[in-house]
C-alpha cells in the first residue's frame, strides 16, 4: 500500500464521492478509481459498495478507514520530525462542541491563522461521549469541550474557564413569572435538550433525576440553533451555555429561568492525550488557545 493511494481511499471514504474525492484532490476521477482498485486488488477485498451513483464503505472498508487515518497522521508526524525546520506546519485535527466553536473559537482561529497561515486546520463536530475515543485512537490531535473537569490519567486537560449555563424557556412561558425556579417545577414539563450523549444534558438530567423530576417529553435535537428556535417558539424548556444565548435574551426572543436548584459546574476545557507528540504547530495552536481563552468571559 502507498501512502497515496491510503490518502485517496481515505478522502473517497470521507465525501463517499468518488466525483468529490477527485475535485477535493486536484484528480481526474480516474486516478482515484483507479487507485481504488488497486486498493482492492492488492487487498484481495472490496473496499466500497457501488449502488449506481451511491457508494459506502463495506466492513474491510471501515476497518481499513481507521488505520487510513493513523498512518497518514503518522505518515505527517514523521515527516514533521525529520524536518529540519521549526516553522509550524501541517494540518492539525481538531474536535469542538458546536458551541465552542461558534461563540469561543473564532478569536483562537483567527490568532493562530495570522501567526502560521502554512497550518491547515480541520474542524470535526461529533458528541462529547466521542471526543475521550479520538483522542485514544489518534483520530484528532486535540479537543475542546464543555464539562465537568476532565480528570483522566491517559489525558493532558486544560481547564480553560466556567462555562455559564441557562435554564431558558419563550419569554411569555409561565415559569419566566417566577421569582426563582427550582428542579420540582419542571415536573410534567417538555424539555429541549441536546442529543444524547452531551456532557451538560447529562448534568442537567442527573440534576432532575436526582430531584425525582419526571418532564412530560424529551426532545433531543444536535443543533443550538434549532433548540432555541423550538424554545422560543414554545414547545418547551431549554438548557444552554449562556453565551449562546446571550443575543436572543437581549433582543426578547428567549428568557433565561432564575434557576435556584443545584449548581451547574461545566468548565470549557482543551484536552489532548499525553503521548501525543506536540509538533510545533499543536503546540503553538495550544498556546494561543489558552492564553485566548483561560479567563474568557461572556
Amino acid at each position: 500500500m502507498e501512502l497515496r493511494q491510503l490518502k485517496t481511499f481515505a478522502t473517497t471514504a470521507q465525501f463517499l464521492n468518488f466525483t468529490k474525492a477527485a475535485h477535493h484532490l486536484g484528480y481526474a476521477q480516474s486516478t482515484v478509481t483507479s487507485q481504488i482498485q488497486g486498493l482492492e486488488s492488492e487487498l484481495g477485498t472490496m473496499l466500497f459498495e457501488r449502488l449506481g451513483k451511491q457508494i459506502k464503505l463495506t466492513k474491510d472498508g471501515e476497518n481499513l478507514a481507521i488505520y487510513a487515518t493513523q498512518i497518514l497522521k503518522l505518515a505527517a508526524e514523521a515527516k514533521d520530525v525529520i524536518s529540519s525546520s521549526l516553522t509550524p506546519k501541517g494540518t492539525l485535527t481538531i474536535g469542538t462542541a458546536e458551541s465552542l466553536c461558534t461563540y469561543r473559537l473564532p478569536d483562537v482561529f483567527k490568532a493562530f491563522r495570522s501567526q502560521y497561515p502554512n497550518v491547515e486546520l480541520n474542524i470535526r463536530f461529533d458528541i462529547c461521549n466521542d471526543y475521550r475515543t479520538h483522542l485514544r485512537k489518534n483520530t484528532v490531535d486535540i479537543v475542546f469541550f464543555l464539562d465537568v473537569p476532565c480528570n483522566e490519567a491517559d489525558l493532558i486537560t486544560h481547564i480553560l474557564n466556567d462555562e455559564p449555563m441557562a435554564v431558558i424557556a419563550a419569554p411569555n412561558h409561565p415559569l419566566s413569572q417566577k421569582q426563582f425556579i427550582m428542579p420540582a417545577d419542571l415536573s410534567g414539563q417538555a424539555l429541549i435538550l441536546t442529543e444524547t450523549g452531551c456532557s451538560y444534558r447529562r448534568l442537567f438530567e442527573s440534576i432532575l433525576t436526582q430531584a425525582g423530576v419526571k418532564p412530560s417529553s424529551v426532545l433531543g435535537v444536535s443543533s443550538n440553533e434549532v433548540i432555541k428556535k423550538f424554545v422560543s417558539d414554545g414547545w418547551g424548556i431549554g438548557f444552554l451555555p449562556h453565551i449562546t444565548i446571550s443575543n436572543e435574551l437581549a433582543g426578547g426572543q428567549l428568557a433565561a429561568l432564575p434557576w435556584g436548584g443545584p449548581p451547574f459546574v461545566i468548565k470549557a476545557q482543551l484536552i489532548y492525550h499525553k503521548e501525543k507528540w506536540l509538533s510545533p504547530a499543536l503546540r503553538a495552536f495550544i498556546d494561543i488557545a489558552v492564553k485566548t481563552l483561560q479567563h474568557a468571559a461572556i
